[in-house]
């Protein structure tokens, strides 16, 4: 076989092999968008248009035979057009950090922290932002020993707890919801810091891990915690037992957490990690 004949003939492989990956492309991509389309129905232009211009791309960077790429353009585009459009990614991502996971597997999940901050001797926090939560994590012998999170966007309520004798919704449900049984709180308000925090027993024997709940002056919030919280702390500082508890009671009923965590620490050191609006602002520009 001559050399014209072997370049044709690589030619005519070299685009069959070419038609078939594009069959594959869009048969993915295809049942990617449509899924999607059958739970958002409201973003279906959207997505078909994001349809388009992936096949067209991943086809191009396929023809000049870098399949595996076009595979990641492809995994990594369908991620960005969930995250764009509902919030799928970031509560699948906040479902796989747990306590005792290790330092390497969060990195491996979250990336580098953007900030860190010494709480106690051995115990660092980690500060992860993303554009629609912040993730604090704390570790401790390079493990994971609490975290907390808290919403920056409206709307963004990962799942807690989904039990079918029991739901409670983050960012939607009161503390008085909350199926677990607080056993110490922290509270403060002042010209730089804000907040209300709650360590409640998360009621699962053997594990010793704690339940957090919190409101923070950062963040998105579903209500105005402000006044409620005025009035418990000023009750702190000067009130009775009974006053303290009645504004606590009313606290309680009627605020809506936005920080949520779980951990091994006491409340004291995550009262330590909440930052102020300034601290916030000045690491993330935000």
């Amino acid at each position: 076989m001559n050399e014209q004949n072997k370049e044709t003939l690589k030619q005519e492989l070299k685009e069959e092999l070419s038609a078939e990956l594009r069959r594959q492309v869009e048969q993915e991509v295809e049942e990617e968008v449509e899924e999607e389309i059958a739970q958002h129905p409201r973003y279906q232009q959207a997505m078909n248009k994001f349809k388009v211009n992936l096949i067209a791309v991943a086809a191009t960077i396929m023809a000049l035979g870098q399949f595996s790429e076009a595979v990641t353009l492809i995994e990594d585009g369908v991620d960005s057009l969930r995250s764009r459009l509902t919030n799928t990614v970031e509560y699948n991502l906040i479902a796989d950090i747990h306590v005792n996971n290790t330092e390497g597997y969060i990195l491996s999940l979250l990336g580098e922290p953007q900030v860190s901050k010494q709480i106690s001797p051995g115990v660092v926090a980690n500060y992860f932002h993303h554009d629609k939560f912040l993730a604090t994590i704390f570790i401790e012998d390079q493990r994971v020993v609490a975290y907390t999170i808290i919403p920056l966007v409206d709307g963004f309520t990962p799942p807690v707890i989904e039990q079918p004798e029991f739901s409670w919704t983050f960012m939607e449900n009161s503390y008085v919801q909350h199926p677990a049984n607080p056993s110490m709180y922290a509270i403060d308000h002042s010209k730089i810091t804000s907040f209300y925090l709650e360590s409640l027993d998360s009621g699962r024997a053997g594990l010793f891990v704690n339940e957090y709940l919190g409101n923070v002056a950062i963040g998105a919030t579903e209500a105005d915690f402000t006044n409620l919280l005025v009035e418990l702390y000023q009750y702190e500082v000067t009130g009775s037992d009974e006053e303290i508890n009645q504004a606590q009671t009313r606290f309680r009923e009627n605020a809506i957490p936005n920080l949520v965590g779980q951990g091994k620490l006491d409340l004291t050191d995550i009262q330590k990690s909440i930052l102020t609006g300034a601290e916030f602002t000045s690491y993330f520009g935000r």
